[in-house]
């Protein structure tokens, strides 16, 4: 896919706006939480956020936990917005979660919505949306 569609991605979305403040830090050290989940839509791990924005080291620092904690042989599917470990590459299937990926550009949607690949079955990705209505 040619890098030009990437980058036309890249910009609709606000949530991964590292000048974009949604809460005030002179009140909270902490600005919001991140967390991963299973297929199944449970909670394997959470993280505090305490910059503005979705930054990417938060998403790199629950992967890589998830991974330490997983047999090297496994694969490793994972819905999200973007694509950045080459170390663990040949573990991982990336997607986009369903209602994320309509943000994107057409072809982005046609690789990597998990309807088009064959290891989601009828995951949405949307766990983490259905964690936060919850709480």
């Amino acid at each position: 896919m040619p890098n030009s569609y990437l980058d036309n991605c890249g910009e609709s979305f606000i949530a991964a706006d590292g000048e974009r403040v949604k809460t005030p830090g002179q009140h909270f050290s902490d600005t919001g939480m991140m967390a991963g989940v299973c297929h199944h839509d449970r909670v394997i791990v959470w993280s505090n956020m305490w910059t503005p924005g979705e930054q990417q080291f938060y998403a790199l620092a629950i992967i890589d936990f998830v991974m330490a904690q997983l047999p090297v042989h496994w694969r490793v599917g994972i819905l999200y917005d973007w694509n950045l470990l080459p170390q663990c590459m040949p573990r991982i299937v990336f997607g986009i979660s369903v209602f994320h990926a309509y943000g994107h550009q057409w072809v982005c949607q046609l690789w990597y919505h998990p309807r088009k690949g064959n290891i989601w079955g009828l995951t949405d990705g949307e766990g983490c949306e259905r964690l936060w209505s919850d709480l």
